[in-house]
């Protein structure tokens, strides 16, 4: 099995984190490390992931200063990951485990399968079987995203968002380099890195057998209108670098 090390951004998680779902999946799976961040929590969150990084040497944490954002936290632990520890596969879960931590194999299995696949993306595509519980409200606001995003990267992606990728240590280094322009959607932002040629034939859209919208999200009213503003300057810049070619 590749050897896979997952960053885990936490900001003012204490109360969402599950420390014995960490620790049993080190365990279970022997090629798996995390590196926890947190990003300039101001709960008890840092003293949580401090437990964690003391209780099993495959977990380790990373701490901000200041809160940077998901975008940067993401990316600090990426470059940390490429630079330092060298592990096969680097990716990023939500704290939340919205997405099970039992999905891994699957996501691993991709790259084993299939030498090409340079970059695993969740999807919470309701396909048979799947239990994806999320409420109404999040439901109909997805799908006009989803429009908004398949306009801008005009690639069939369905679900950009999904707090679950995996990427090959290789193209992680490129892809995560520089820092992103976009603070809410970064998802789509990486995918836009990779551009459409690549974007069709290095990454997979996998579909994962479950999903809970778990209570506690951070976005609100003033997020929305920051993530519309995110997805015009995108739109925007993209733009410019279809003309320049």
């Amino acid at each position: 099995m590749k050897t896979l090390s997952l960053v885990v951004p936490c900001r003012n998680e204490f109360n969402r984190l599950r420390p014995d779902a960490f620790l049993e999946a080190t365990e279970r799976w022997p090629w798996l490390s995390f590196c926890l961040i947190d990003d300039g929590s101001t709960d008890d969150t840092a003293e949580r992931l401090a437990w964690l990084s003391n209780a099993s040497p495959s977990i380790y944490a990373i701490y901000l200063q200041e809160n940077l954002g998901k975008a940067e936290a993401v990316r600090t632990g990426i470059r940390h990951l490429c630079e330092l520890s060298h592990p096969d596969l680097v990716g990023f879960w939500d704290a939340d485990l919205a997405t099970s931590l039992y999905e891994i194999p699957r996501f691993v299995q991709c790259f084993e399968t299939d030498e090409k696949v340079k970059a695993v993306i969740g999807s919470r595509w309701p396909h048979l079987g799947a239990d994806v519980q999320r409420s109404p409200g999040r439901g109909i606001a997805s799908i006009a995203f989803k429009m908004a995003v398949r306009r801008i990267l005009k690639v069939p992606v369905w679900d950009t968002q999904c707090g679950a990728k995996i990427f090959s240590r290789e193209v992680a280094d490129e892809i995560f380099a520089t820092p992103f322009s976009t603070r809410w959607i970064f998802d789509i932002e990486i995918l836009s890195r990779f551009g459409n040629d690549r974007l069709r034939t290095q990454v997979q859209e996998l579909p994962v057998s479950s999903w809970r919208d778990v209570p506690g999200s951070k976005i609100g009213i003033g997020a929305s209108v920051t993530i519309l503003r995110e997805l015009w300057i995108l739109a925007k810049a993209l733009r410019k670098v279809e003309v320049s070619k």
